[in-house]
């Protein structure tokens, strides 16, 4: 016989009001509304609590196939927190020219770190295309594992410290979301001081970990016009409130009090959302993809607002918690606009 708290806490949630859940009815409201939104999330993610540092990156090997440069950088984030990253971009990119590239955070999911987004035909495709590719290693992940898990084994290199990093940061009022995002907003601070990238033309993309990171990061951030989640928008309460051996990089300190998945997709608009969601996934929950559906229905009626229902993009295939990328290129063309711009040389 065992005497577990799970069931309570599902009913806690279910009678648990979301302080932030969408309810604007014109745009005035709904920008009202997000910004409190972000503000709210920053505060219960910790993401405030970080500690801007003086900014140092430096690229530290090229290697060079088929036509692309794989730049490996290190940039630090925090005092004595270094975060690597590769950049994939076109080998005759970067030139003083006059070009401005768009630019495309591609962070990674469970299971490894930067090699495993970087390497992917995704990255490639779009490298080609003229973005600026950029695969940072999540904390935690990658090189960027705590002692426990820093091993060349390759369970230990599909893993992750993301619990120990939590156990860190909760004392400090943080999270491990937190961090990743805080992270990622120190790149794009750093890559929109680059004189041949066009700031304005910014997306996010990601899988399961690397969608959560993606929704966050969107939610939260102006910047990104274009937001690609895959394997990570659905209700949180089937699929982490009934779950919750998940990773611990999903938890946040009053999270269940602030909004749902679908709110964090509202907070988007009128920018472009693009999720794609496998009709097996596993991670959606007992209902699959009845999980899915309002979530969706609720950043719909944020961009509707706007008249631009029509940028978020619901994508559905046949297989379980995978990428699949089916017409995302053509999402971030027609979102981001055009792939090169020629501005005048001063």
């Amino acid at each position: 016989m065992y005497y577990t708290s799970l069931e309570y806490f599902e009913k806690k949630y279910d009678a648990c009001p979301k302080e932030y859940a969408f309810q604007a009815s014109n745009r005035k409201e709904h920008r009202a509304w997000r910004d409190a939104a972000a503000r709210r999330l920053r505060e219960i993610a910790g993401i405030d609590r970080c500690v801007r540092v003086q900014p140092q990156e430096r690229c530290v090997s090229v290697t060079r196939e088929n036509g692309r440069r794989k730049e490996y950088w290190l940039m630090q984030t925090e005092p004595g927190v270094w975060m690597p990253f590769y950049l994939l971009r076109r080998e005759d990119d970067g030139k003083a020219d006059g070009r401005k590239h768009p630019v495309l955070l591609n962070p990674h999911g469970h299971g490894g770190g930067k090699e495993t987004t970087v390497d992917t035909d995704f990255a490639k495709e779009m490298a080609d295309a003229g973005w600026y590719v950029f695969c940072p290693d999540e904390r935690g992940s990658g090189e960027r594992r705590e002692f426990p898990q820093q091993s060349d084994d390759e369970a230990m290199r599909r893993g992750s410290s993301h619990r120990e990093l939590l156990q860190l940061a909760i004392g400090f009022g943080q999270s491990v979301i937190g961090l990743a995002v805080w992270d990622l907003m120190c790149l794009l601070d750093m890559v929109q001081t680059w004189p041949d990238v066009d700031g304005e033309r910014i997306a996010c993309a990601g899988m399961s970990g690397g969608g959560q990171q993606t929704l966050w990061l969107s939610a939260i951030d102006e910047r990104v016009k274009a937001a690609i989640v895959s394997g990570y928008f659905y209700g949180m309460r089937d699929s982490l409130v009934s779950l919750p051996q998940n990773c611990a990089c999903n938890f946040v300190p009053h999270l269940w009090e602030t909004m749902d998945m679908g709110d964090m997709g509202a907070m988007i608009a009128p920018r472009a959302l693009f999720v794609e969601s496998g009709e097996k996934d596993h991670l959606e929950g007992k209902r699959g993809l009845e999980n899915v559906y309002p979530q969706v229905m609720t950043a719909k009626r944020a961009f509707a607002l706007y008249g631009k229902a029509d940028s978020v993009v619901h994508s559905i295939h046949d297989g379980g918690h995978e990428w699949r990328g089916d017409g995302m290129k053509e999402f971030l063309e027609r979102e981001v606009k055009s792939i090169e711009t020629a501005v005048e040389m001063v």
